[in-house]
């Protein structure tokens, strides 16, 4: 059947092979309704089936009447190794004769270099294998009582897309029921044919009725009918409701219901159904054929051509209202039909009578709601006047049960945030002044005393004023130095030395304060005095005021050697990100602003906030680490850690909503054990899932607050 078109490999693959498929298809059908000798026609539909795949060997196996397996025919089985590895040929021998010995009968397929799983058959001396390099697809020929008659084996390549393999399988077991139809037609030739039939027939009776399920009710009329008619397709649809569904086709084990090939099957059989007689279509379509029935049919024959197709509707006894459709309906295809078509057309008629009852009784049984109440429900459609006002009636009881309980059962209001975990002491090292990173002290995961070095920096700014500075400073004291030697010597009149004194005070201010300066420089931007205009980054004090259990900045930072090293950086730029990991930690949330009126309501209302031993409110959290996705944590968001203002979501590009920063609590002393997140998991910076419980509110309410606030702002305010 033809699927809608995709740009899937399989699905291209699909369509490569699917015209040879077809093709093979309609050359076995006349393969097995020829009277051609057993030999003669093995070789042939071997030849075909190995042909359309492109599969580089295949065999024909029959069983004697002895019960064991004799080669019919074969085609390059000396090509595919079975004898190039040692005991190939005796695992391959076990492969036969555990598929052919299976019960019930199945197709299997086997790997290259794989072995046999899957079929229920009592292990060998030696293992089952495929010990080639081919893929080894088996399909059974077997008698109209499903009894095993041989196997038909094929050898593919494996430079194929593994999916199709499953298609190449489906296309061996249908080519396997083509020779089996070839040894059904001997038969029937051979044998009178009447009891045969009529024993066939009973047992598809049999088999029909011996489920209520629509579906398999379906399949068994499907394939079991198809072999009783002798058509190559079979396929049945039933009527739920007021559309047609296509329950089965035959040789398939699902039917894609969105495929063209059955949505146009669909429009023929609600076409038939409405038409209410059988359409026989020879080839020639008739003229007098109702307009959306030719449509139909038009539309269908353009996705498959038999030269034989028939669609029947399917009535039982108990339909005696005419005007109403009948529940199901069949469609038989032949692409190389007889010349002579009404037996198969009245065989065609005795399967839908035996399968109308069947069809009946399952779709009915669809039709009960609920299958282990569905007596008391009967009685009690029929108790109100039918199922129209019994499903009324459910429903408006079913709607006031759940308005009730929307508004009668309290359930938590859960507020849905993000944020990450990180220690309650972090910090951005930057650079004190503009410059160029000539060097990086600190190495990922290095701890560091507060004051510690980081980052060496250069800058010509400093250089110069540094370089300046320590001029003015030399200068300075050089002239006072020779000014104090020329007054040691006391040989200078009275006038003369008042003004060196002078000059000389005037210098030693000028030292003074290029030396205050050059302090001052050197404080200020942490000089390291090795050349002039080098200066370093430092780790910042601890916060007094948040407990820690060790006096040590560890940096979180990677190796970021490659994009700082030789780079001119600025002040506001964040070199190494350092953090006290001893110390406490909480998580940094991005709470909605569409939030915090719940957030602050629930903090202002009693019952709604809880109250700790220092009579601070909070709010109850629950954290999901997504280092550990399987496992919630308990969290407290206090209201002093509720910040007051709304600031744009820089980090999410995808968020224009504004957020509130808040602060989740973990890990509190109160805490057992077993509710406090893990060591292990303290990773900084990674991302966490919250749920801030604002209370109880009514269930409608805390399930759907979003849609209500949507209405009001949206229609109610606007009015």
């Amino acid at each position: 059947m033809s699927t809608p078109p995709t740009n899937t490999p399989e699905a291209t693959a699909r369509n490569r092979f699917g015209r040879k498929i077809d093709e093979a298809f309609e050359e076995a059908s006349k393969l097995a309704g020829s009277s051609l000798p057993p030999s003669e026609f093995y070789e042939k539909f071997l030849n075909v089936t190995l042909a359309k795949i492109d599969a580089p060997a295949g065999v024909v196996w029959l069983r004697t009447p002895q019960g064991f397996l004799q080669m019919a025919t074969q085609i390059n089985l000396d090509q595919v190794g079975l004898d190039a590895r040692r005991g190939g040929r005796q695992c391959h021998n076990e492969i036969l004769r555990q598929v052919f010995q299976a019960q019930p009968t199945r197709s299997v397929l086997v790997e290259p270099q794989g072995r046999l799983s899957g079929v229920a058959a009592e292990a060998g001396a030696v293992p089952a294998a495929n010990l080639t390099d081919y893929y080894a697809l088996f399909a059974p020929i077997v008698n109209p009582d499903k009894s095993p008659l041989g196997l038909l084996e094929v050898f593919q390549k494996k430079d194929h897309d593994p999916r199709l393999y499953q298609t190449f399988l489906q296309y061996a077991v249908q080519m396997a029921g083509y020779a089996s139809q070839y040894h059904q037609f001997a038969n029937v030739r051979q044998a009178s044919g009447l009891e045969r039939v009529l024993t066939q027939i009973e047992g598809f009776a049999k088999l029909i009725h011996s489920s209520l399920n629509p579906t398999e009710v379906a399949y068994h009329i499907a394939n079991e009918g198809r072999r009783l008619i002798e058509c190559d397709r079979l396929c049945v649809g039933v009527r739920h409701g007021k559309k047609v569904t296509v329950e089965a086709v035959s040789g398939a084990d699902v039917v894609e219901k969105a495929s063209t090939h059955v949505r146009r099957m669909r429009a023929l059989f609600d076409a038939v159904l409405k038409f209410g007689d059988k359409l026989v279509y020879r080839g020639t379509k008739d003229d007098g054929l109702p307009p959306d029935l030719s449509h139909a049919l038009d539309d269908y024959l353009s996705e498959s051509q038999p030269k034989l197709l028939v669609v029947t509707p399917v009535r039982d006894e108990r339909e005696k209202n005419e005007k109403k459709l009948a529940r199901s309906v069949m469609l038989l295809e032949i692409f190389n039909p007889p010349e002579q078509v009404e037996p198969l057309i009245a065989r065609m008629d005795v399967v839908g009578k035996h399968a109308a009852g069947a069809l009946y009784n399952a779709a009915e049984m669809k039709r009960v709601p609920f299958g282990f109440l569905w007596r008391p429900i009967m009685k009690v459609q029929e108790g109100v006047g039918g199922k129209y006002r019994f499903y009324w009636g459910l429903g408006i009881a079913a709607l006031v049960l759940l308005a009730a309980a929307m508004v009668l059962i309290p359930y938590p209001l859960k507020l849905e945030a993000k944020g990450q975990f990180l220690p309650k002491q972090l910090s951005n090292v930057f650079a004190p002044y503009d410059g160029q990173v000539r060097e990086i002290l600190a190495k990922p995961g290095a701890k560091l005393k507060p004051n510690s070095p980081l980052v060496l920096l250069h800058s010509p700014d400093l250089q110069e004023k540094q370089v300046r500075y320590e001029s003015d400073l030399n200068k300075a004291n050089l002239s006072v130095q020779a000014i104090e030697q020329i007054l040691a010597r006391g040989q200078l009149p009275i006038d003369k030395e008042l003004e060196l004194i002078q000059n000389m005070n005037r210098d030693r201010a000028a030292a003074e304060s290029a030396r205050k300066q050059l302090d001052s420089l050197r404080q200020m931007y942490h000089l390291t005095g090795r050349t002039p205009g080098e200066y370093a980054a430092l780790t910042p004090a601890f916060d007094p005021g948040i407990p820690r259990s060790s006096d040590d900045w560890l940096v979180l930072s990677g190796d970021v050697r490659a994009d700082l090293l030789r780079r001119m950086v600025r002040q506001n730029e964040p070199l190494i990100r350092i953090a006290n990991v001893d110390g406490p930690w909480r998580v940094e949330l991005k709470l909605p602003q569409r939030a915090i009126g719940h957030v602050a309501r629930a903090l202002a209302t009693a019952g709604l906030h809880k109250i700790d031993k220092d009579g601070k409110r909070y709010l109850d959290v629950d954290v999901l680490l997504t280092g550990k996705p399987d496992d919630s944590y308990p969290g407290r968001l206090y209201e002093e850690d509720l910040a007051q203002e709304a600031v744009p979501n820089k980090d999410d590009h995808n968020e224009t909503e504004s957020v509130v920063p808040a602060y989740i609590r973990v890990n509190m002393d109160d805490l057992p054990p077993g509710q406090k997140i893990p060591r292990e998991l303290f990773v900084a910076g990674q991302e966490v899932h919250t749920r801030v419980r604002c209370g109880n509110h009514a269930m409608g309410y805390s399930l759907f607050h979003g849609v209500w606030e949507w209405f009001y702002e949206k229609v109610v305010f606007f009015f």
